[in-house]
């Protein structure tokens, strides 16, 4: 039986491309695990055996992450034409989320053959049994997000190399790791395909990313071809209320209670979003909501957390902090003025006197919340340099809470607040203009596709993607502003902005095709994704490589 070793002896490109997605797949590589390098090392090793890289050994390397615990590594393989310096990059990543949502079949969640009998005899959704009854799908955790974007790019590449005579440019593979989480993987590879750059002297055309797509409604069958990256943020919300007994609830003002507020005014909440017609704009979600408490008691929470995911697209970051900021306010003084109504109506059933409770609840951005404790005489500086040295081992997303914490701890002023920061990951957004050659050229490619697929263009890949981080829209001066409401910014999460703004590479994806990403009923579209994909993204290399 062939294996992805033997991918230049199968002469059908959509046997090769299966295969390989099959052993990537089968080839557990989960996000924070050692398997991340494992399946590095495999692709390092099926890369070696294609012709071309025996006899250009040094056109696949490997990039070690610096600092990372686990050794894990990027992947990079050059296709050159001597003389030329326009480059096309072909980027992925081939780590994964996690296999518990799998259940019982756990054990099987990286058999693909497997998972489309089991799904053949699943009468529990019919959708995913009848696209199982077909044959047409490859199951597995990876499958869709995205190995199958993953052996598209490397036999791409392998063509190329068996057709010189039609390349007109160099060709380069970008293999990521830490693509769901924190995308340390494309971060540190900045500094190679900079390195590249220089040294090589490369001109990077375009990055095509093959990260899936998927129908966005029942009967949809478009494919979504995209210009474009969203960005991402974390907003977050350290609450500090004013704790009490049970017994006399109406004494303080409960943390939990402002937190329910802020997430009831904020989660999905399609008001808060940006207005991009024909754009898939998303509002925010809420990921964490807990308070600080550990055990049981009968004293209200007097400190909570949360955090939600922020899409963004063509607004700057510290204009969505302003934005939310003021929003948040508004009801937090609804929420203080109801509380005092509350108060008095418990009192009157009791024939005890109305009280005039002027008790405040303060909003605070941190760029504010700092300069509220420089007019309170506090060095905040210093016990900010305190705390650093104090915590060496910070975790990124609760680190800005801690501080908080701890500054406000020397502040002990007893006055219920709220202060709105940012946490890691920080993902720019980016975009193509339709006047630029770029997306001509992509345009006249789909146009003149033989398939007769639907396409249709979106200037903004809806999911997260590495693309974010190859170029970037927003000035030195928005970037700036953003990062004073980014509690410890340089030691959690420091992005090479500038080296971003001097590669400037634009960025489209060009997706492998399928259903269910994040779940266990993750499947790929074989006829698309292996039969009309590979061919559409050589169209569009050759053309970009003509002009």
């Amino acid at each position: 039986m062939k294996s992805a070793f033997d991918l230049e002896t199968i002469p059908d490109e959509k046997q090769r491309i299966e295969l390989l997605t099959r052993e990537l797949v089968a080839t557990k590589s989960v996000n924070g695990t050692k398997g991340e390098v494992v399946l590095v090392e495999k692709l390092e090793k099926i890369l070696r055996t294609f012709t071309v890289f025996k006899k250009h050994p040094e056109w696949v390397w490997t990039q070690k992450i610096k600092g990372d615990e686990l050794g894990r590594k990027n992947i990079f393989a050059f296709l050159g034409k001597e003389g030329i310096q326009k480059t096309v990059l072909y980027h992925s990543h081939f780590d994964t989320v996690g296999l518990e949502d799998f259940g019982s079949i756990k054990e099987k969640a990286l058999d693909p053959t497997y998972l489309e009998q089991y799904f053949t005899n699943y009468d529990s959704d019919r959708e995913v049994q009848n696209d199982a009854d077909t044959g047409d799908w490859l199951f597995g955790r990876g499958a869709l997000d995205m190995k199958s974007g993953d052996a598209v790019n490397i036999v791409n590449l392998l063509y190329f190399s068996e057709h010189p005579e039609l390349q007109e440019g160099n060709l380069l593979f970008m293999g990521n790791c830490v693509e769901e989480n924190d995308h340390s993987g494309v971060i540190a590879a900045l500094d190679e395909l900079k390195r590249l750059q220089e040294e090589w002297n490369l001109q990077y055309s375009v990055a095509i990313n093959t990260d899936f797509i998927s129908p966005k409604y029942a009967g949809d069958t478009q494919k979504y071809i995209y210009y474009g990256a969203a960005g991402k943020t974390l907003t977050c919300f350290y609450i500090k209320g004013i704790e009490t007994h049970v017994g006399n609830t109406y004494a303080g003002i409960d943390s939990t209670l402002i937190a329910s507020r802020i997430n009831l005014l904020i989660n999905n909440n399609p008001d808060f979003v940006e207005d991009i017609s024909g754009e898939e704009i998303l509002p925010s979600s809420c990921l964490m909501l807990r308070d600080q408490k550990d055990f049981y008691n009968v004293q209200t929470a007097k400190v909570t957390e949360m955090y939600f995911n922020t899409f963004t697209y063509k607004k700057p970051v510290f204009e969505i902090i302003e934005q939310l900021k003021i929003a948040v306010k508004s009801d937090c003084e609804k929420l203080v003025n109801e509380a005092r109504q509350r108060e008095n109506k418990f009192l009157s059933k009791l024939n005890f006197p109305e009280v005039d409770n002027t008790r405040k609840l303060n909003v605070y951005s941190f760029e504010e919340y700092l300069n509220h404790l420089d007019d309170l005489g506090i060095d905040w500086q210093s016990l900010i340099d305190s705390f650093i040295i104090s915590n060496p081992e910070l975790d990124k997303r609760s680190a800005g809470f801690e501080l908080i914490d701890y500054l406000d701890q020397q502040v002990n002023d007893n006055e219920a607040k709220v202060v709105l920061f940012l946490a890691p990951p920080f993902c720019p957004h980016n975009s193509i203009s339709q006047d630029s050659k770029v997306y001509q050229d992509l345009e006249e490619v789909l146009q003149k596709n033989n398939e007769k697929i639907d396409f249709t263009m979106k200037q903004f890949f809806p999911y997260l993607s590495d693309s974010s981080y190859l170029m970037i829209d927003e000035t030195p001066q928005e970037i700036a502003k953003m990062k004073n409401n980014f509690p410890l910014v340089e030691q959690l999460y420091p992005l090479p902005y500038e080296k971003m703004r001097e590669l400037n590479i634009p960025a489209v994806d060009i997706g492998v095709y399928g259903k269910g990403a994040h779940t266990w009923k993750e499947r790929v579209y074989k006829p698309y994704s292996f039969g009309i994909l590979p061919k559409l993204i050589r169209n569009y290399t050759q053309k970009i490589w003509q002009d």
